[in-house]
């Protein structure tokens, strides 16, 4: 990737991480337990494509990201 999609995919890559951590503590949270420590972690899928409704432009500067990560973590009661 060049340019700006570089940059995103950086900050995707760095997001996805703490955004499972913050799901896993909510849930954690939920259910009354503590996250513990990652037991397993998996980084997917990484898709861009153009935002909004007209999509296929490939001219179109505005692009959304989407990173799949999957992360297992301990809980403890």
């Amino acid at each position: 990737m060049t340019g700006g999609c570089a940059n995103y995919s950086r900050s995707a890559l760095r997001e996805a991480p703490k955004n499972a951590r913050i799901a896993a503590n909510e849930l954690a949270d939920n259910v009354e337990v503590e996250g513990g420590s990652i037991r397993s972690a998996r980084q997917g899928n990484f898709y861009i494509w153009d935002a909004g409704e007209s999509s296929g432009d490939s001219r179109k500067v505005e692009k959304d990201v989407r990173v799949v990560t999957t992360m297992t973590f301990y809980l403890t009661d």
